[in-house]
């Protein structure tokens, strides 16, 4: 599952005014649409779990995240975002205006400067 750091809440409302939450962060995963350590901006977050003390969010589009930890400035962004979430009432298919994930920064030279891990078979 992917994993969100540094992540921060996005309040958008469409031009039909429908309220929509997204959620901006750096991804760590299996995602082969987004390298590790992407940054990217989900599309409508539609539900959430607690597990333990992690939150998993689902997307419109039906992608699952585990929020990490949020971005340093974002003072209680998890408690924000669950009362955000609380507020929110489902969307129609018909009001859906093609918000998706997208891919905003990704830095491949942070790949390249990361140490690779070896083992020692001594």
């Amino acid at each position: 599952m992917n994993i969100l750091n540094n992540w921060k809440m996005l309040d958008l409302v469409t031009r039909d005014g429908e309220e929509l939450v997204c959620i901006e962060g750096r991804v760590y995963g299996s995602n082969p649409r987004f390298p590790s350590s992407s940054h990217i901006r989900t599309s409508p977050i539609t539900a959430y779990t607690l597990d333990g003390n992690s939150m998993i969010v689902t997307t419109r589009r039906g992608s699952e995240y585990v929020l990490g930890k949020p971005e340093p400035t974002e003072t209680f962004a998890q408690q924000r975002l669950l009362r955000r979430l609380s507020r929110l009432t489902p969307a129609t298919a018909q009001s859906f205006d093609g918000i998706e994930s997208q891919l905003t920064g990704f830095d491949d030279n942070a790949r390249r400067k990361r140490p690779l891990a070896t083992a020692n078979m001594g």
